[in-house]
């Protein structure tokens, strides 16, 4: 049967457990058992609680009805009643029970008794028998005992080999005797090998240490011979070395024939060999003298060994007999113990004699004694059982009594709770449920239906599906509301944590009188919320459509995805922008907005202050006030007006278009500014038509007050005649111009005041001739301007910048140098004259042949392959030609020569490739005539004719892009030669005049 400990803690009276959960106002959580749904309307009520939204009595309430109803309190008295009459009926057949064993109980102890001391007397017995017994064993062997196997037979064999163990101890004596004298003997040859050793060692000593004869110090000798021949090898001043290059230079003569030659070469041999000799004797000398001393080293050495070896033999003995003398006493004292043990043996056995017979009295005792002990332990058993019993009846029927006294609470508790307090109710379509002052509701199902919170009502946890509708009106509150399918409409009240499903909706209005607010609320994906006139909107996660207007105010809002609008007189503060879209309508104004993703609009007449750019898209059209861009892309349209300070961290990008209001405001820029014309502003940045109308200012120059380059881009390709004005520079950054200065417009960068730091200018190189060289102009300061690559080329010129004192940096041409463009075109054009000599070539190559050979008529062609590298003053280029020329003529004999009149055409191509790695080709096609008259004494004359049709083709690479064209030309040229050929047998010469026209 159960504690009291262990009640069941869900028939405690209604007071008692509602004041255990809801100690000082502060709610905990509820002891009894209570199903899962209900646990978490329960733990909603305490949270309520615990945050003062509603008061502890109407918690108390809102707990009694969730877990206690009528029904369920009279099944659990039924309940009861029938385990009332069960404990009851166990609790008699205990007293019944106890009776009978108590009588049994008494008879059985006082057998148990006598037997007990029996068996204590038969056990001081046992003990003393026992004690002698090991004490006896014992003194036979230490290490035995009364546990060991075979003890019995042990001590036996002892006490029958007494008279043997008496003979062994007198042969072990006389064996110790004679093991002594032997020791002694040994012991006198052991110190003489001693003596033998000390002197040897002190011999070996002396010949490694002495100090003229040693090992040590004749080794040092050698040392220094040698390394007195080494040094004087290594010295060429040395007397050796001096010699061996006299003998080296004259050795050749030894074997020469001349006396003299070979007189001086042997005398220079003897020299050479009497240095290195005088050198070599010492080394000679200490090396046979170290030689005998290591000798008679290694002759001790070897005896000190020998003698070491006898002694550690003589060592040997002299253990080994000492080895002896203590086996052999040891044997003397083994026999005298075992003699002993034999007496001892003896007393042993006559002990265990003893011992047996005490153990056997004692178990016969203990055998009685085991026996009426369990019949009494069984006696004691079943009244303790049936006292166990009677107890747990008693605890049981006082339980239960208590559990029907609290059902009777219980239910009068029910009846008395307060009927304002509501909990679970459904509204179906048509049904309407009211909540008045002082009224609260808890966890209504709205299905279709309507619930009408009016001034003092409070709703908590409502459901609203299928279009249901809640009315929250004049100062109501409602908490944690679901608009799953359906509406709130919070008029002039408070809603706390709504959450608007994908269908639901929210409308919050104030008015002048009072305002409405929200907290906290979620809007899902779907879900709308739309605030009007003195309304304030909180904390609130938004995926789904915001709507601001008529002043509404919003803070602290998270959009992470769907649309966040605010229209005329709307306020947005601390606004987070994760996802979606914010859009800041005319006449609206947003404070604090970070935009991390998603997109930010502005339009024209809006206004936002403190605005940061992380990620995502912003378009300005209105009116800011200091930005911080750390990411993304931001776009200032043509009606944009900023001021304050545009913080541009690098790796951010801003676009400015023409006409965007920003002199009032310091450019901080590690990031990239791109400037635009108003004309290709995007749409999405664009104010209405009737905004733009009425602002259509002429266009201006690019304008800000302090800019501040840490690295950042400003550039302004994408505007014509742009001009970038600054009241002052300072830092390091690029400012990227194009082709702007063919535009004729004024200095594109112009500073009014200062300028310092190291700027680059990236300039576009043309084929144009600039109309303006005005880049940079300052009103002061020692700012740097370099171009990107060096010197650009512009028209024809290459062109670099110059500051002058005033301030302005202007781009000035290099005379002498022409653009790489410029250059290659020259080249090309000066490939004509060579393809027309080329092709010409092979028509004097024909008249040539014609003069010096028999002149005959005939068909002739001629293949054409030339490599020509042309050395320019503009640039080199090298030109492969590949062509063909078919002719043909007729030779008429006259009477003091022969003419020759004939035809040919042409063809030809030619690739052409400059230092600038420009590149081109061109193709000829050509047609002519041409005569030659030879006479009879070798003179000769002769003319050709030449028509020819060009077509190039070039491609010109710069610095910065590169360009192609084609073009088509003819010419047309005249070449005369004349000249006479002299014979000398086999040879002749030609001089010859020529001249050319092309």
């Amino acid at each position: 049967m159960k504690s009291r400990h262990h009640l069941n803690t869900r028939l405690l009276p209604l007071s008692i457990l509602i004041s255990a959960l809801i100690p000082a106002a502060v709610l905990a959580a509820p002891s009894v058992a209570i199903p899962p749904p209900v646990q978490d309307l329960i733990n909603q009520v305490q949270s309520y609680a615990n945050a003062h939204v509603i008061s502890p009595e109407q918690a108390e309430t809102l707990i009694k009805r969730l877990t206690v109803t009528p029904e369920k309190l009279k099944e659990e008295e039924a309940r009861v009643k029938q385990e009332l009459a069960a404990v009851e009926k166990k609790q008699k057949e205990a007293n019944t029970e106890i009776i009978t064993t108590s009588i049994e109980k008494d008879q059985f102890n006082k057998a148990l008794n006598n037997k007990q001391k029996a068996k204590l007397a038969a056990e001081t017995v046992f003990i003393n028998a026992n004690s002698k017994q090991n004490e006896a064993i014992k003194a036979v062997n230490k290490n035995w005992s009364l546990a060991d196997e075979n003890i019995s037979t042990k001590l036996s064999v002892i006490v029958n080999g007494e008279s043997k163990t008496q003979a062994i101890l007198a042969e072990k004596i006389k064996l110790t005797e004679t093991a002594n004298i032997n020791q002694q003997e040994q012991v006198i040859k052991a110190q003489q090998l001693d003596t033998e050793i000390q002197k040897n060692q002190s011999e070996l000593d002396d010949a490694i240490n002495n100090k003229t004869t040693g090992t040590i110090v004749l080794q040092e000798k050698l040392t220094q011979a040698e390394t007195k021949l080494e040094t004087a090898k290594n010295n060429p001043k040395s007397k050796l070395s001096l010699a061996e290059a006299k003998h080296k230079r004259t050795s050749k003569n030894l074997k020469n024939p001349k006396k003299q030659a070979k007189s001086e070469a042997l005398r220079n041999q003897k020299d050479y060999e009497r240095e290195l000799k005088n050198l070599q004797t010492p080394i000679t000398t200490a090396t046979e003298e170290l030689k005998v001393s290591q000798e008679k080293v290694e002759v001790l050495t070897q005896e000190k060994a020998l003698i070491s070896t006898k002694k550690i033999a003589s060592d040997a003995i002299t253990d080994n007999l000492q080895g002896e003398i203590n086996r052999a006493q040891q044997a003397q004292l083994q026999a005298e113990q075992d003699a002993q043990q034999a007496k001892d043996a003896t007393l042993a056995q006559q002990a265990m004699a003893k011992a047996a017979a005490a153990e056997k009295s004692l178990q016969e005792a203990e055998q009685k004694l085991a026996a009426i002990a369990v019949i009494a332990q069984e006696a004691e058993a079943k009244l303790t059982a049936a006292q166990r019993a009677k107890a747990d009846a008693e605890l049981q029927l006082a339980d239960k009594m208590e559990q029907l006294a609290n059902i009777n609470l219980d239910l009068t508790a029910l009846n008395n709770l307060d009927p304002k307090v509501i909990s679970q109710q459904t509204l179906a379509k048509g049904e309407a449920q009211p909540v008045a002052d002082g009224e609260l509701a808890v966890a209504t199902k709205v299905a279709g239906g309507e619930q009408n919170i009016t001034t003092g009502g409070v709703v908590l946890a409502s459901v609203v599906t299928e279009d249901g509708v809640v009315n929250l009106s004049d100062s109501a509150l409602a908490h944690d509301s679901q608009l799953i399918n359906g509406t709130l409409n919070n008029t002039r009240a408070h809603d706390v944590n709504t959450q608007v499903g994908a269908q639901g909706k929210l409308l919050i209005n104030g008015t002048q009188e009072a305002a409405a607010t929200s907290e906290g609320a979620t809007v899902a994906a779907g879900g709308s919320v739309t605030a009007g006139t003195n309304t304030l909107v909180t904390k609130m996660v938004s995926a789904g459509t915001v709507t601001g207007n008529d002043g509404a105010l919003f803070t602290e809002t998270t959009l992470n995805d769907g649309q966040f609008s605010l229209n005329n007189g709307a306020i947005a503060q601390n606004t987070k922008v994760n996802g979606g879209q914010f859009n800041v309508n005319e006449g609206a104004t947003a404070e604090g907005v970070t935009v991390k993703g998603g997109e930010f609009n502005l339009r024209a007449r809006a206004q936002a202050m403190k605005l940061t750019i992380e990620f995502g898209e912003a378009q300005i059209a209105g009116t800011l006030t200091d930005v911080t861009l750390r990411g993304g892309n931001t776009t200032l349209a043509s009606t944009a007006d900023v001021a304050g300070t545009i913080h541009s961290i690098s790796g951010s990008a801003l676009k400015v278009y023409q006409g965007a209001h920003t002199a009032q405001a310091d450019l901080n820029l590690a990031g990239r500014v791109v400037l635009f014309a108003d004309d290709v502003a995007p749409a999405a940045a664009l104010p209405s038509r009737a905004v733009r109308a009425a602002d259509n200012r002429l266009s201006a120059p690019f304008t800000f007050r302090r800019v501040n380059m840490s690295g950042g881009t400003l550039d302004l390709r994408n505007v014509k005649k742009a001009q970038l004005v600054m009241d002052s520079l300072a830092g390091n950054g690029t400012f990227k111009l194009g082709s702007m200065l063919q535009q004729d417009a004024s200095a594109p960068v112009n500073v009014t005041g200062n300028a310092d730091g190291d700027f680059i200018l990236q300039i576009d190189g043309s084929g144009i001739d600039p109309t303006n060289l005005n880049v940079v102009s300052t009103g002061g300061g020692d700012a740097r301007f370099t171009l990107t690559d060096g010197p650009i080329g512009l028209g024809n010129r290459v062109y670099n910048l110059v500051k002058d004192a005033s301030g302005k940096v202007t781009l000035v041409a290099n005379e002498s140098t022409v653009t790489p463009g410029t250059a290659s075109i020259l080249a090309v054009a000066n490939t004509t004259p060579v393809i027309f000599n080329a092709e010409l070539s092979s028509v004097q190559q024909r008249l040539d042949k014609q003069s010096t050979e028999a002149n005959e008529s005939g068909i002739w062609g001629t293949y054409l392959h030339n490599n020509f590298a042309v050395k320019g003053r503009a640039a080199n280029f090298d030109q492969t030609l590949n062509g063909i020329t078919l002719g043909g003529d007729k030779a008429t004999a006259l009477a003091d020569g022969v003419l020759s009149v004939g035809g040919f055409a042409s063809a030809s191509t030619s690739s052409i490739k400059t230092d600038y790695q420009s590149k081109g080709n061109v193709d000829s096609h050509s047609f002519g005539a041409y005569a030659q008259y030879l006479a009879n004494n070798g003179g000769y004359v002769n003319g050709v004719v030449k028509a020819n049709k060009f077509n190039q083709d070039i491609h010109v690479t710069s610095a910065d892009n590169s360009a192609s064209g084609n073009t088509n030309f003819s010419g047309m040229g005249v070449a005369v030669k004349a000249g006479k050929h002299i014979n000398h047998n086999h040879l002749y010469v030609s001089p010859y005049v020529a001249i050319e026209r092309l």
